[in-house]
């Protein structure tokens, strides 16, 4: 009995695994034919196949390497999901996208070559690949999917060519060893926690094409010491930079017209913060716990702020707030011992107390 059922499509696998030789008369590697063949630890794919399946690959926990031909011009959706004993793939110049999922989990892949053929990088395709150190994208690169370097723990640098226009949702999440990233200038948005719990993250430039900073995106970056946000961007969203330990100061420009609920939340060490008059509206909890923070004016632009925005600030020894807040001071979470300076629409001191 073969251990190969086969239609011009390799069906599926039934053999006892080990090494394997695919013969020269199969065409395409289908949906899940190698499938949680636990003992399979090396496969050769013939010149004759074009593409390898969804889940072709999936859950052979055994492969250790692959040698993937010149003729395959795509690499299926999970293809090589849980492959977590693989070190080392070379991925063949043919191949023109990586599917999502493609090497989720495969835990033990060092490094990876993707060929400059390659023009999108599938949702979540390495996410998990926790030994994976550094990773080229190449120049025709347009799309990076949503997670698809997420929680690669090890990974400490990345360069992201000029092709690319946004940094999608937790892209780089939990990459907890990155300690810098440049971003090109063709990008125009940082999506929902693109950035997520990088705790090495030193510095970052973020280009001027950048109109949106996503909810979380820098969360949990506590070696983050200054960023600089472009004149661009027009609004910070919810918990953008919370929990940023380290950072000192931040420059807001005057295009961002709301900082959102909680976006500098638990910023540690943030001394200082100005507020352009271009800013309405004002999140709840915005600076809570900024327990550094010894000075804030508060433009007579801003129409809300919502509760608790200055909760646990216990070095806040001065703050201007528009007339509109007086007698709003326990709902802000100010402090009593805090001087506060009340302001008209033309910035003139109307009352101050302590």
């Amino acid at each position: 009995m073969s251990d190969f059922e086969i239609k011009s499509v390799l069906v599926k696998y039934k053999g006892k695994g080990g090494k394997v030789i695919i013969p020269s008369s199969v065409t395409d590697i289908g949906h899940e034919a190698f499938s949680d063949c636990k003992s399979l630890k090396s496969i050769e794919i013939p010149s004759s196949v074009t593409s390898i399946g969804e889940s072709a690959f999936c859950r052979c926990k055994s492969l250790e390497s692959i040698s993937i031909p010149s003729s395959v011009t795509s690499i299926g959706e999970s293809a090589f999901w849980g492959c977590e004993s693989l070190q080392s793939i070379s991925i063949p110049s043919s191949v023109t996208s990586i599917g999502d999922h493609a090497f989720w989990g495969c835990k033990s892949l060092e490094s990876i070559e993707i060929p400059s053929g390659v023009t999108s990088i599938g949702k979540e395709a390495f996410l998990g690949c926790e030994s994976l150190t550094s990773v080229e994208i190449p120049s025709g690169v347009t799309s990076i999917g949503n997670g698809a370097f997420h929680e690669c723990k090890s990974l400490e640098s990345i360069e992201i060519p000029p092709s690319v226009t946004s940094i999608g949702e937790y892209v780089f999440w939990g990459c907890k060893s990155l300690t810098s990233v440049e971003i090109p200038s063709g990008v125009t948005s940082i999506g929902w926690g693109a950035f997520n719990r990088c705790y090495s993250l030193q510095s970052i430039e973020i280009p001027s094409s950048v109109t949106s900073i996503g909810e979380s995106a820098f969360w949990g970056c506590k070696s983050l010491e200054s960023i600089e946000i472009p004149s661009g961007v027009t609004s910070i969203g919810e918990r953008a930079f919370s929990w940023c330990t380290s950072l000192k100061s931040i420059a807001i420009p005057s295009s961002v017209t709301s900082i959102g609920e909680r976006a500098f939340s638990w910023c540690t060490s943030l001394k200082s913060i100005a507020i352009p008059s271009s800013v309405t509206s004002i999140g709840e909890s915005a600076f809570i716990y900024c327990k550094s923070l010894e000075s804030i004016v508060i433009p007579t632009s801003v129409e809300r702020i919502e509760w608790r925005a200055f909760e646990g600030c216990k070095s806040l020894n001065k703050i201007t707030l528009p007339t509109k807040f007086k007698g709003q001071e326990d709902k802000l979470g100010i402090r009593k011992e805090c001087k506060i300076t009340y302001t008209d629409d033309d910035d003139e001191i109307i009352y101050s107390k302590n």
